[in-house]
């Protein structure tokens, strides 16, 4: 091989790495951008806890025409509880998606010394196996935005039937008689938290739907990488 041949050999291989690497980037990004949306949905859940043991209170005392709001307040903290699991989830996958971008980071730094060091450093065992092992990551990395994508539509169902718990509780209100303003005023308030959490999940939403669109594309691009070396 001569000079020229194993200059451009190397500096194809630095290429394909800085790929991986401004896509591994742009997908952590997302990643990121979507675990941030939902940084307020612990406030969000423990609003409509308080809210649900206050419509409670106020059900009892309208008694029989406060048994419906009675079941809906109910239901509204098996709701409310579903939240707590869900961002207990995410936090956990967080905390994984955090340590696995360090370690993508920490092998892309390696394999761009590989080549750096070497003309035919992108062929190297070492380079392969490094490479084998980043698409081992990638792959971890698919299954963490996938789960993310999971916890998303959880919380999407969430949001849709506190909505629907909202309009039955204002229904209720109108038969309500001289509850019927206090009725209201919970299911005004629960409709504010629901569009809240409705611009929280279409925020993470997008930012999940941009990741998913990147991983697949990041992994083949690893194994590109890995059948290259073994052409």
């Amino acid at each position: 091989m001569t000079q020229v041949e194993s200059t451009a050999r190397s500096a194809s291989g630095t290429q394909r790495t800085e790929r991986i690497e401004a896509r591994a980037n742009a997908l952590l990004s997302d990643c990121r951008r979507a675990f941030h949306a939902f940084g307020e949905l612990d406030e969000l859940a423990d609003n409509l806890r308080i809210l649900s043991l206050n419509a409670e209170l106020a059900a009892g005392r309208a008694g029989d025409k406060g048994r419906a709001v009675r079941a809906l307040t109910q239901y509204t903290r098996e709701l409310v509880n579903r939240l707590a699991q869900i961002r207990g989830e995410m936090n956990q996958l967080r905390t994984r998606t955090e340590t696995l971008s360090q370690k993508i980071e920490d092998e892309l730094k390696q394999l761009r010394g590989i080549e750096e060091s070497s003309a035919d450093g992108a062929d190297s065992a070492q380079f392969a196996e490094m490479m084998r092992s980043l698409v081992d990551k990638l792959d971890d990395l698919s299954t963490n935005v996938e789960d993310l994508s999971r916890r998303a539509h959880g919380v999407e169902e969430v949001v849709s039937q506190s909505d629907s718990i909202a309009t039955n509780i204002a229904i209720e209100a109108a038969a309500a008689g001289v509850h019927e303003k206090e009725f209201r005023t919970v299911s005004d308030t629960m409709r504010r938290y629901v569009d809240n959490l409705r611009t929280m999940i279409d925020d993470a939403s997008d930012a999940v739907r941009r990741a998913l669109e990147k991983v697949d594309s990041l992994r083949r691009l690893g194994i590109e990488n890995l059948q290259g070396l073994r052409g």
